[in-house]
């Protein structure tokens, strides 16, 4: 615990959900409540402007060391926390791999709490008092994550609703105006493919693990991912690509924080 203790990184944004009027309208929104330029008083629609920019500013990526530094606060309060220089690297390796593209917004002391606080799980087990699994961490934080983007929307539709002023009544669409439509709807159609065709390939070729050995990590895995490109189509070849860059970057970030932690022992 020492090890992880002795690291000092700064900390990320911190989000705290919207309270009162704005999260009351933002949940009746979020439920189909129609609401109407007239339910939007001033102070609300200046609420939701500065909740949706601190959102949007939690939405951005969590760096390995607003990870690092949120770690480095849980260490003190669980039981098994990494002990030397060694399994300080493995663990975050392991985390950083598996939560890294987690916003940053989720690193925060209020997400340390939902861990620390978490009832038992199925096998009787409070898994909160214990080092997380990077499995069990991600499904901690993953809810929070989807919280702030639905917030932001919410917020960000509520600023709309006030600000837009109702369409004059229209007359039948002219041929032009047809036709663009149709056009930006064949181009939302295209991206929303392009989207769908890389979130497949994903899915397909981003967990492959080079002779289904699934205790490979770190360079181990970089290195038998390596092997194996030769042999690889050229869609996994790509994905594989930017999963070795990742993993990668995740092992030399940790590499560095094992090093500074054995350092200050």
């Amino acid at each position: 615990m020492q090890q992880i203790s002795n690291i000092h990184i700064p900390v990320g944004p911190e989000w705290k959900p919207a309270s009162g009027q704005l999260s009351a309208l933002v949940s009746g929104r979020r439920e189909g409540m129609a609401i109407l330029p007239r339910d939007l008083p001033p102070a609300v629609v200046s609420e939701a402007k500065a909740q949706a920019a601190l959102a949007k500013e939690a939405l951005r990526p969590a760096s390995p060391g607003v990870i690092m530094a949120w770690l480095k606060k849980l260490a003190p309060m669980v039981a098994n926390a990494p002990a030397d220089a060694g399994a300080v690297t493995a663990s975050a390796e392991a985390i950083i791999e598996i939560c890294g593209d987690l916003p940053a917004g989720v690193w925060s002391p209020a997400a340390r709490k939902s861990w620390i606080t978490q009832g038992r799980d199925a096998a009787g087990r409070l898994p909160g008092t214990f080092w997380p699994r990077p499995s069990e961490l991600y499904a901690t934080l993953r809810p929070i994550a989807d919280r702030i983007a639905s917030e932001l929307d919410g917020c960000r539709a509520l600023i709309a609703i006030a600000e837009n002023a109702p369409e004059p009544a229209r007359t039948v669409p002219t041929h032009q105006e047809r036709e663009a439509v149709a056009a930006a709807m064949a181009e939302v159609r295209a991206q929303q493919a392009a989207r769908d065709a890389e979130e497949q390939k994903l899915r397909e070729f981003g967990l492959y693990m080079p002779g289904n050995d699934v205790s490979l990590r770190g360079p181990a895995l970089i290195a038998a991912l390596k092997a194996d490109l030769p042999k690889m189509s050229a869609e996994m070849r790509e994905v594989t690509e930017l999963r070795i860059a990742s993993l990668q970057k995740a092992h030399d970030f940790a590499e560095q924080i094992g090093a500074g932690a054995g350092d200050s022992a």
